[in-house]
């Protein structure tokens, strides 16, 4: 019987096919092949801390080569069978389990989530300049005020205080913890005066 570890996943580079806060179901490979495709947990050596990322190659002698779906770049080094701890089968979120595919669906999957970031970037060049104006004008901002008011959430991270901007249930902004740069999503920028978010404004 195949013994299996949960793991909560953190950070963005799996984002949107993972979320931080997931709970990961991990299955050690053992005698199974991995597969292009499959999301692998894995500890570089000489390293502590866990990476999940995708199979996107597999090179000489087994070893692999993985990416963030939310990365363009793929990983510079190449992961050995030891260094991988297992495959993801599954997540949790919230009160949902939802199966994770590997293997060509898995990565077929990653390949068009590839294709959408690229696509993405290069609307993102063309219109960055005008949407940039356009937030500056606070037009959407004024008129939207009375109806559309963010708020700011604190967490306590290792590194410091990471605050969420959030409509709702949205969370539409981050300022990750020891940064001063806030990230917000398009098209919230619209919505949002960056220089009125500040600690005195969270909750």
């Amino acid at each position: 019987m195949t013994s299996s570890l949960k793991i909560t996943y953190m950070g963005p580079s799996m984002n949107p096919t993972l979320k931080a806060g997931d709970i990961l179901k991990v299955v050690p490979y053992q005698s199974s092949k991995i597969r292009i495709g499959d999301i692998v947990v894995f500890c570089p050596a000489g390293e502590k801390q866990q990476v999940v990322h995708r199979v996107v190659s597999i090179v000489f002698r087994g070893g692999v080569k993985t990416r963030g779906d939310n990365n363009l770049n793929i990983d510079h080094r190449v992961l050995t069978a030891d260094e991988i701890i297992g495959r993801v089968v599954s997540l949790e979120r919230g009160k949902k389990v939802i199966s994770v595919c590997g293997g060509n669906w898995g990565n077929l999957n990653g390949a068009l989530l590839q294709a959408a970031k690229r696509i993405n970037l290069v609307i993102s060049k063309v219109l960055h300049p005008a949407y940039h104006r356009l937030a500056r004008t606070g037009i959407f901002r004024n008129t939207l005020s009375p109806w559309v008011k963010p708020s700011i959430l604190c967490f306590k991270r290792p590194a410091g205080t990471e605050m969420q901007l959030v409509i709702g249930r949205w969370v539409i902004g981050r300022r990750p913890a020891g940064q001063n740069l806030w990230h917000i999503r398009r098209p919230f920028r619209l919505l949002v005066d960056e220089a009125l978010l500040t600690d005195e404004n969270s909750i």
